[in-house]
């Protein structure tokens, strides 16, 4: 198994406009994301390519974080991974209070055994009488 990191931002006269945007920019808009059952996952590798989230097509596991508003927006996931285990903190806000609520839930996660800490963060800056929306994902594929 590997997870796909992925990020997008958006910008329309609405907040769904903005939203569809957003999930175009991050390759998205064409797979259906099942919740996962928890905030932890098995230790895989983690990769940012959206050429490849494009191929995809049905139904995967995973989380999408959005955030959208008239105003600057952040979402931001954090990756505290352990030995055989990753644990997913999770923030959205304006500015870096989302980056820092992210990290402190992965390292609280994942307590003592915390080898590493990664993140991927997406923000909207504010555009006038317009929404932004900034969504990043992680979403589990199985290896070929």
């Amino acid at each position: 198994m590997k997870a796909i990191l992925t990020y997008g931002i958006g910008y329309g006269k609405s907040r769904e406009l903005a939203e569809a945007n957003a999930q175009l920019d991050a390759r998205v808009d064409k797979i259906k994301i099942r919740k996962l059952e928890s905030l932890e996952i098995p230790r895989c590798a983690l990769t940012e390519n959206k050429k490849e989230l494009a191929k995809l097509k049905g139904e995967f596991h995973g989380i999408i974080l959005q955030n959208c508003a008239k105003s600057d927006v952040i979402s931001v996931l954090a990756f505290g991974i352990t030995e055989d285990k990753i644990f997913i903190g999770k923030g959205k806000a304006a500015g870096k209070k989302a980056e820092e609520q992210a990290t402190y839930e992965a390292k609280r996660a994942a307590g003592d055994t915390l080898e590493s800490l990664q993140h991927i963060a997406a923000r909207a800056d504010y555009q006038k009488d317009r929404y932004g929306c900034a969504i990043v994902a992680l979403i589990l594929v199985e290896k070929i």
